[in-house]
C-alpha cells in the first residue's frame, strides 16, 4: 500500500516536472520571438507613385502633370523595438522637409517652362513675369497655394506611432493610444519584412512589403 502510494507521488511529481518543463520550453519560445526583434530596424520606402497618382487625381490639367512629375521622393522610417515591450516608428522629418524643398523648386521650374509654352502656343507677345502681373500674383505665391508643404509633411506624422508591442506566431501586435493594429512579418537573413497582409487601404497596400535591416 505505501509502495503504490509512493509511485502515485512520484507520477505526479513527474507530471508537474514535465508541465513546467512545457511551460519554460513556451515561454523561451516566445521570449525568442520577442528577443529577435529587440533592438532598431531602418527602411526607406519609396513614395514617388503615390504623390504623382494624388497630383494627377488633384489635378484636372492632365497636360501640366507632364511638368510637375516628382521623379524621386522617399521617406526614412526607424522601428525601434525595446526589452520593456514599448516600440516607436520614426520617420525622418529633416530629410524629408529637405526633399520637399527640392521638390518645389524643381515645380517652380517646372511652372515656368508650362507658363513660357502655354504663351508660345497662343501666339502672345508676353513674358512670364507679364503673365503673374496680369493674374496678380507671383511664382512663390502660386507655389504656396498648390503645394502647402506643412500640409504634405503630414505624410511623416501619419506614419509614427509608439505604444507597446507582442509579437506571436509572426504576427506583430501594436497598441498606441488609438489601439492595437497587426502587421504580418517575417525575420529572413538578419531582416525584418512586414508584409502587408491583411492590410485593406489600397494607397497603404502600394507602400508593402516593407524591409527593414538592423
Amino acid at each position: 500500500m505505501k509502495n503504490k502510494t509512493l509511485r502515485k507521488s512520484l507520477s505526479l511529481v513527474a507530471c508537474l516536472s514535465l508541465m513546467c518543463a512545457l511551460l519554460l520550453a513556451c515561454s523561451g519560445c516566445g521570449n525568442k520571438e520577442k528577443d529577435a526583434l529587440l533592438g532598431t530596424w531602418k527602411t526607406t520606402i519609396d513614395l514617388t507613385n503615390m504623390i504623382n497618382d494624388e497630383m494627377a487625381a488633384g489635378l484636372d490639367d492632365d497636360e501640366m502633370l507632364q511638368y510637375l512629375t516628382v521623379e524621386k521622393f522617399t521617406m526614412d522610417l526607424t522601428l525601434v523595438f525595446n526589452e520593456d515591450d514599448s516600440y516607436s516608428l520614426s520617420a525622418d522629418e529633416a530629410a524629408m522637409s529637405q526633399q520637399l524643398d527640392t521638390i518645389i523648386e524643381s515645380f517652380k521650374g517646372g511652372m515656368t517652362r508650362y507658363i513660357e509654352d502655354m504663351i508660345a502656343a497662343e501666339g502672345v507677345d508676353m513674358t512670364v513675369d507679364d503673365f503673374f502681373a496680369q493674374v496678380g500674383m507671383d511664382m512663390d505665391t502660386l507655389m504656396d497655394q498648390a503645394f502647402d508643404k506643412n500640409d504634405l509633411m503630414s505624410a511623416a506624422d501619419a506614419m509614427e506611432s509608439k505604444g507597446t508591442f507582442e509579437a506571436k506566431g509572426g504576427v506583430l501586435y501594436l497598441t498606441d493610444e488609438e489601439g492595437t493594429g497587426l502587421e504580418s512579418y517575417k525575420l529572413e537573413d538578419g531582416k525584418l519584412t512586414l508584409t502587408g497582409e491583411g492590410v485593406e487601404d489600397a494607397t497603404m497596400q502600394a507602400l508593402y512589403p516593407m524591409v527593414f535591416t538592423k
